[in-house]
């Protein structure tokens, strides 16, 4: 019989750094947001202290890390006991289920990732129980119940797909598959779940795009966009933002990967203008080695990506003018600006409206720059002051 494929629960890094790099959200509207996003970030419930929420993130991700479940568990506690008022117990009650919560999550995620990189040698899954008294009925009546791991079954019993769960799946190949047993899908029990705990490993991984193409314009912005937009989040080293900006952070680091390489094959600046509401790419364009349009469509609330050729993504005086809007009025102004250079990603906006002599100031600059005669020192100093002022924002992404 061939050997089937099993994997490590402990310690697990992959399962560490799902924890680690999800951001952290205030908890006020998180429970607005959709499933596909909830599971992008961490947060809980009482706690609005974005610090204190990256702090019990950190602990959790220490249990696959090798840290033991009562360690963590004490940790947590105590992290967590200013906020039930001082409670010992319901402190230790509210770790134990944040463990539980987010621990196991962790590991599904990183099992079901290993599991689709090997699906095409291991094409079947089998559920397994950990056998012990504390099994549900529901979920004992799945135990060695074996399925084709592209069954539409998995999407809503992929352990733990209910409260508590401690489930597994373990991969298959043909042989040990079809010697055990394959349950037709049609004939596999459908437990109810104990609550409205809802858990799907490939949310994890779908992208923007495709996330954006699974339901419709409408749904889309009531379901998705709106939500977002209510959600305050963190990365770790970077400003606070709202979940729907992170999103399009996330869309554009994608992007940004593809057009530097076409840039980097023909040394062309590329451009790519988005509509900041709703995500959708409105037009692309190719430059030259010195520049390329990049005008957001009137009547839109847009948001552009570029290139850099000479391997700097600081923003250039031009940039900072197009940036402010067709009009020179600021009020089409562009909401994101995204500068890619090699590797390297920058997002920058303009937050408010800069002083008359500073407008003046950037103007000549870009006459400077074009006539090649600008001093670089003193406009990277100049934009440092802009953003001291609260007037633009610069944040690198990558």
């Amino acid at each position: 019989m061939t050997t089937r494929l099993t994997i490590e629960t402990f310690p697990n890094e992959a399962a560490a750094d799902y924890i680690r790099g999800k951001a952290v959200a205030d908890p006020t509207h998180f429970g607005n947001l959709p499933a596909q996003l909830k599971q992008r970030a961490f947060t809980v419930a009482g706690v609005e202290q974005l610090d204190a929420l990256r702090r019990l993130r950190n602990i959790i991700a220490k249990l696959p890390e090798g840290t033991t479940w009562d360690e963590a568990k004490r940790e947590i506690a105590a992290e967590i006991s200013p906020f039930t008022g001082g409670d010992a117990k319901a402190a230790k009650a509210r770790a134990d289920f944040m463990l539980r919560t987010h621990g196991f999550q962790a590991y599904a995620v990183a099992r079901h990732q290993q599991q689709m990189e090997t699906v095409r040698d291991f094409p079947y899954w089998k559920y397994e129980t950990v056998g012990d008294s504390r099994v549900r009925p529901g979920h004992a009546a799945l135990d060695g119940k074996v399925l084709r791991a592209d069954d539409p079954w998995w999407k809503t019993h992929y352990p733990p797909w209910d409260w508590g769960c401690r489930c597994i799946v373990v991969a298959l190949d043909e042989e040990d598959a079809q010697e055990i047993g394959v349950t037709d899908s049609n004939q596999m029990p459908m437990p109810e779940r104990s609550g409205r705990y809802t858990f799907d490993p490939t949310n994890a991984a779908i992208d923007f795009d495709k996330l954006h193409d699974s339901c419709d314009e409408p749904d889309w912005k009531l379901n998705f966009v709106n939500p977002a937009k209510n959600v305050t989040v963190q990365v770790d080293g970077r400003e606070p933002e709202t979940m729907w900006e992170l999103m399009l952070d996330q869309k554009m680091q994608k992007t940004a990967r593809t057009v530097a390489s076409e840039t980097q094959s023909d040394g062309k600046e590329r451009a790519v203008v988005f509509d900041f509401n709703t995500g959708k790419t409105l037009k692309e364009n190719t430059g030259s080695a010195s520049g390329v349009e990049a005008d957001i469509p009137e009547g839109v609330t847009g948001g552009t990506l570029h290139t850099h050729t000479n391997g700097d993504n600081t923003p250039s005086p031009l940039d900072l003018l197009t940036g402010f809007g067709r009009n020179g009025d600021f009020s089409s102004r562009s909401r994101a600006e995204y500068i890619v250079a090699g590797k390297t990603l920058l997002r920058w906006q303009w937050l408010k409206v800069p002083k008359p002599e500073d407008a003046k100031r950037i103007k000549s600059f870009d006459a400077d720059n074009k006539a090649g005669r600008i001093d670089f020192d003193a406009w990277w100093t100049f934009l440092r002051l802009l953003a001291k002022g609260g007037y633009i924002k610069l944040e690198k992404l990558s």
